[in-house]
């Protein structure tokens, strides 16, 4: 059963409040000279195995939780740790006993869903409020000493200055993700770093989802077109963002625009603070191929945002040459490729037993969409990824029957397939792709072993990917368009190998042969014999699982993000990574 706890010193005990259900208990314990962190994590461990509890999240007033028990919570015990300042919670009526921990198991409590799921909060002109989870104390013993002094080096100078983050969404897709564990980093290095997101609107994200995000990627019908209406409604929703952010653009010092969503901004910080550095930062793969012909839409789309864009100082785009549109001034390109962070949710070491935790979350989801659950004991194939036209799900499904068809005449045993990711509010496409993935399970010639296919829309619980990665056989990211996909440095992480199309930035996380398999698009029988060799021959299999995890390719983690990201800031020609 899921529960919270709050623990605090008073006198010689720790007083403790914990909440599960509706059910609020209070418990003492005493410290008899034991130190408070330790002792904490004992009484945790023992009354969750006692009473077959899994704590979700702990608060502690902030002088009490230190940067070891935050980390090992974290780290060891897989709880959310949160600070809190006592004149932060809500008084209850008559509660005497001081610290308040009653309120502070409530305050944590209201972090999460009633499914337990964090529900990522916004403070004053929707700025992210992001969680810290380690001390910087874990990132230096993962780190080399010449990185770790490029990156304190780099936040001492630039002390006095603000770094502001401005994206469409907290919540959803490889850009959400990289910002969460940034600026959790660059807070731990005293770095004055914020991230805001937009005011949602469902007919924005159409537009911006549908008319500039798919258009540049080339995964629209060739005949969408941004209309004037279109253009004037994302103009107005432009000027309601920069209204709420305006007091945000006045007082930083480097603004970073992430893809095109907050691109109508720049006029408006250019306005308000002149002297403000802007970054425009493309996540997506752009056909600049395409932008570059008159009459293309992906040229009339781009002439419209770069109307905007040109504004900025630097435009820094994936490590690929072929992302860039021709007008876009060279002098003005920084290249950084897409990162994940070691430490968070989604690579975090799991222990066998938090990690079968939640493989039983992820059934009773999958139970609840209709979908048979997971046999642990049997092998899978994975693909995570949105629910998107560019992530090539037709062909994961059209692989997986090749190799399904190869391994029974060897009657060698089938592996199943998962497709599994989460949802964002600026992806109207989600929805629409995940049903069109279900009517083609339905019919044949998938229908007869459609039990052993998974296709699972999941919260935002990191864990969940990070189970579900560690247990898996193969990975595959068999997208048709692909900026730099973070999913497959987190496979490789782990030790799993990963066949992919060979688009995009993916040919710069898979060395070819050696940790996975490149292959063109298109080609499934391709991929359904990769597949099949490593399902076939273990010698291959163990040697490419090996070779991923020790090749997992470093410059792709936070901590090389961080030094880019203060690099690029701070001059006019940064090294990267």
């Amino acid at each position: 059963m899921a529960a919270y706890v709050s623990l605090a010193v008073q006198s010689d005990q720790i007083a403790i409040a914990e909440l599960s259900g509706s059910l609020l208990t209070t418990h003492s314990v005493p410290l008899q000279g034991e130190d408070f962190a330790e002792a904490s994590i004992h009484w945790l461990r023992g009354r969750a195995r006692r009473q077959h509890l899994s704590y979700v999240a702990a608060s502690f007033p902030a002088a009490e939780l230190s940067d070891d028990l935050l980390s090992r919570l974290w780290l060891q015990d897989d709880v959310v740790p949160y600070r809190y300042h006592t004149d932060q919670l809500e008084p209850s009526p008559g509660l005497t006993r001081t610290p308040r921990i009653a309120e502070g198991v409530k305050a944590v409590s209201s972090h999460f869903d009633a499914n337990h799921i964090a529900e990522t909060k916004l403070g004053p002109a929707n700025e992210v409020l992001v969680t810290e989870l380690v001390s910087l104390e874990e990132y230096r013993q993962i780190t080399s000493a010449r990185d770790f002094m490029r990156l304190t080096t780099l936040a001492q100078r630039f002390q006095g200055r603000r770094l502001v983050f401005l994206s469409a969404t907290p919540q959803g897709g490889g850009v959400a993700l990289m910002r969460h564990a940034l600026i959790r980093l660059l807070r731990l290095v005293d770095v004055d770093a914020h991230w805001h997101v937009l005011m949602p609107r469902k007919e924005a994200f159409d537009i911006t989802k549908t008319k500039f995000h798919n258009v540049l990627q080339a995964v629209a019908n060739r005949e969408v077109e941004l209309t004037a209406e279109e253009k004037l409604r994302y103009a107005l929703w432009m000027r309601e963002n920069a209204q709420l952010l305006q007091p945000v653009f006045r007082d930083a010092d480097v603004i970073v625009i992430d893809d095109p969503q907050p691109s109508g901004l720049i006029p408006f910080i250019k306005q308000v603070n002149p002297s403000a550095k802007i970054i425009y930062r493309s996540h997506i793969q752009i056909m600049a191929d395409l932008t570059n012909q008159v009459g293309t839409p992906q040229y009339a789309t781009w002439s419209y945002l770069w109307e905007n864009i040109q504004l900025a100082d630097c435009f820094v785009s994936h490590p690929i040459d072929r992302f860039i549109p021709a007008i876009v001034p060279a002098k003005k390109v920084f290249y950084l490729p897409a990162t994940t962070d070691p430490l968070d949710g989604l690579n975090k070491p799991l222990t066998d037993e938090q990690t079968d935790n939640y493989l039983r979350i992820f059934n009773r989801i999958a139970s609840e969409q209709q979908q048979t659950p997971l046999d642990v004991e049997r092998p899978y194939i994975i693909q995570i990824a949105r629910f998107d036209p560019s992530k090539g799900i037709p062909d994961v499904l059209e692989s997986y029957l090749k190799l399904r068809q190869m391994l029974a005449k060897r009657r060698i045993p089938e592996p199943q397939l998962v497709i599994t990711g989460n949802g964002s509010i600026d992806d109207p496409d989600g929805k629409r792709v995940h049903a069109q993935t279900l009517q083609i399970v339905e019919q044949e010639p998938y229908k007869s072993f459609a039990q052993d296919i998974k296709i699972v829309r999941l919260p935002h619980r990191d864990q969940i990917l990070n189970a579900l990665l560690r247990r898996s056989a193969v990975a595959l990211q068999l997208s048709i368009r692909e900026g730099f996909e973070i999913k497959v440095t987190e496979a490789l992480l782990k030790g799993i190998p990963v066949i992919a199309y060979n688009v995009g930035g993916l040919p710069l996380q898979i060395e070819n042969g050696v940790s996975g398999h490149l292959v063109p698009v298109g080609n499934t029988t391709r991929v359904a014999e990769h597949l099949y060799e490593l399902f076939s021959n273990p010698a291959y299999y163990q040697r490419m699982s090996q070779a991923a995890y020790k090749r997992a390719n470093p410059a792709y983690l936070t901590i090389p993000n961080a030094i880019s990201w203060l690099s690029l800031a701070q001059t006019e020609s940064p090294s990267f990574g």
